[in-house]
C-alpha cells in the first residue's frame, strides 16, 4: 500500500498526465492499475538520465525514455492473479507474465508512434547480458542499448519499489545488487555508469518517498 507521500506524489504525476502538453499523456489510453503506470513514469524518468550520462543524442533519449514509459504496456494482457501475488510465481505463472514483452509489442504496432528503438525496450527489456533473459535469450551487445539500459532502471524502479510479494529496498542495497549483477544479467559499462553518478539516481528515488 502507498504512503501519504507516494499518494501526494502518484497524483502529481497522474495530472501530469492529464495535460495534453504532457510526455505521460499517452498512458491515458492503456487499461492497467495505477501500481503499474507509476512504476513506468518512474523508469521512464530513470532512463532519461541514464541514457544521457551514456552520450546518446537527442532523438535517442527521447524514443529511449518513451519506450521505458511504455515498456510494461503488455501487461494489460495478463490476468491480474499473477501480477499481484504475494508469493514467488511459479513456473506456469511466470511463463504467464514472460508474454508480457511480446504482447506489448503487439499492442504498441497498433499506434503511431511505434518506432525502432521503442519496440527493442518493450520486447527485449527482459534480455540479460549473459543471454540468459527472454524472450530470446540475447547475449552481450547483441542487445540493443536502449533494452541495455532500461533493463538496469526497470530493475533499480523494482528493487527500490515495494511490491505486493516485498518491502522496497533502500538505494545502497539496490545498488549492491545491480553491481553483484554486473556481466551476468547488466551491461558492465552501463552499471559503472550507474555507480559513478549514482547520486543522480538516488536523489531522483528520493522525490518518490
Amino acid at each position: 500500500m502507498l504512503n501519504f507521500r507516494q499518494i501526494l506524489i502518484l497524483i502529481k504525476k497522474i495530472k501530469l498526465i492529464k495535460k495534453k502538453e504532457s510526455p505521460y499523456k499517452i498512458l491515458e489510453e492503456y487499461k492497467m492499475n495505477l501500481e503499474i503506470k507509476q512504476h513506468m513514469i518512474r523508469v521512464s524518468d530513470y532512463t532519461e538520465i541514464l541514457a544521457d550520462l551514456m552520450c546518446l543524442n537527442k532523438l535517442e533519449i527521447e524514443e529511449i525514455k518513451k519506450g521505458a514509459l511504455l515498456h510494461d504496456i503488455g501487461k494489460q494482457g495478463i490476468p491480474d492473479e499473477p501480477l499481484n501475488k504475494f508469493t514467488k510465481l511459479d513456473k506456469e505463472e511466470f511463463e504467464k507474465v514472460k508474454k508480457h514483452t511480446q504482447f506489448g509489442l503487439k499492442i504498441l504496432n497498433n499506434k503511431k508512434y511505434a518506432k525502432t528503438r521503442i519496440e527493442n525496450v518493450i520486447l527485449l527489456h527482459h534480455e540479460k547480458w549473459n543471454g540468459e533473459g527472454y524472450p530470446f535469450g540475447l547475449k552481450g551487445k547483441l542487445i540493443p542499448i536502449e533494452a541495455r539500459i532500461v533493463s538496469v532502471t526497470n530493475y533499480y524502479d523494482t528493487l527500490t519499489s515495494k511490491r505486493a510479494h516485498k518491502k522496497s529496498f533502500s538505494h545502497e542495497k539496490a545498488m549492491a545488487i545491480l553491481i553483484n549483477e554486473s556481466g551476468k544479467s547488466f551491461d558492465p559499462d552501463i552499471i559503472s555508469m550507474f555507480e559513478l553518478f549514482q547520486n543522480k539516481f538516488e536523489t531522483k528515488l528520493k522525490e518518490y518517498r
